[in-house]
């Protein structure tokens, strides 16, 4: 049970440094969100 959460929680922690190297890089959600709200105003 306890490796069993280990794992769980590594699995989160690569998915939050994938999402976020994709945002940092300029082409995730928010960047485009922001891109869209800067362009419009």
């Amino acid at each position: 049970m306890n490796f069993n959460l280990s794992e769980k929680k590594k699995k989160i922690l690569l998915i939050i440094v994938v999402v976020a190297a994709i945002e940092f890089s300029g082409y995730g959600f928010f960047a485009t969100l922001f891109r869209l709200i800067k362009s419009v105003s």
